[in-house]
């Protein structure tokens, strides 16, 4: 009994984490919370089928494959993020270009 209210607690609280990134990607159109949100929704999903099965249903295979593809998804995730380029900052002048940049000014390193 105990077992089968920790299955469902897990279940819930993956489906809650998933419309929680879904919600920060309508927010942004990050692709992160996207594919984040599609993680959690897999675990969510493998967790409810794991509920239905018997403990010596071969079918259970499928269940820890949909775990295999959440974790692939959100690792995804972490490095698409990390491989992409951060996106341009418009500088004080709208144009992306440092404001001394903008005003001629020359930038020196500093020498120590």
């Amino acid at each position: 009994m105990s077992a089968d209210f920790a299955s469902g607690a897990t279940m819930v609280a993956a489906l809650v984490i998933a419309l929680f990134f879904a919600r920060y990607w309508r927010q942004t159109r990050d692709p992160l919370f996207l594919m984040f949100a599609a993680g959690f929704l897999t675990f969510g999903l493998s967790r409810l089928i794991l509920a239905f099965m018997d403990e010596d249903d071969e079918g259970r295979i499928l269940v820890y494959t949909l775990r295999l593809v959440a974790f692939a998804l959100i690792l995804g995730a972490i490095i698409h993020k990390n491989r992409t380029p951060p996106p341009r900052v418009i500088g004080a002048e709208g144009n992306g270009v440092h404001p001394a940049v903008a005003r001629g000014e020359r930038r020196h390193a500093s020498r120590s």
